[in-house]
């Protein structure tokens, strides 16, 4: 899918005011040269300013494009990694972290053609590497399930 210039140049200047708009809530610091708002500030200055200068470039592209990537049954494969990550949005916080990981990425190895059961420990074994890394190292808080209740 091909989107025209001009209107992610509108969503991005849309996104820098809405970032400004956030931090004008923002207490200073006494004492402090640069407040808490001051780098959120710059980056949405920033925004609007790539903004611009998207949506004065010169184009020609329509306004949106669908590529054959996303149609027919490569179509179905992309969209079954957006369904998934909805589903894992809905479910993990009653399945667990490692159950609806495992799941999911065996789900989608499936869809794009891989066999069930490499698929199967493929999924586990990264759910468990990814529970490993963000749950026990960078102490990220995960959804708690069964499998989470049985190793600890």
């Amino acid at each position: 899918m091909q989107v025209n210039d001009r209107f992610l140049g509108g969503l991005v200047i849309v996104a820098g005011v809405a970032v400004i708009a956030g931090t004008l809530g923002f207490r200073e610091l006494p004492g402090q040269q640069f407040g808490s708002s001051f780098f959120p500030r710059l980056i949405g200055s920033a925004m609007i300013l790539s903004g611009l200068a998207l949506a004065m470039a010169r184009t020609d592209t329509p306004w949106l494009a669908v590529s054959q990537m996303v149609q027919g049954a490569q179509g179905l494969k992309v969209a079954s990694v957006f369904v998934a990550v909805l589903l894992w949005v809905f479910i993990s916080p009653h399945l667990g972290f490692i159950a609806t990981t495992a799941l999911m990425i065996t789900g989608l190895i499936v869809i794009a053609g891989g066999r069930v059961l490499s698929a199967a420990l493929t999924g586990l074994g990264v759910a468990v590497l990814l529970h490993l890394i963000f749950s026990v190292l960078l102490r990220v808080p995960l959804p708690f399930g069964l499998v989470e209740r049985v190793i600890t």
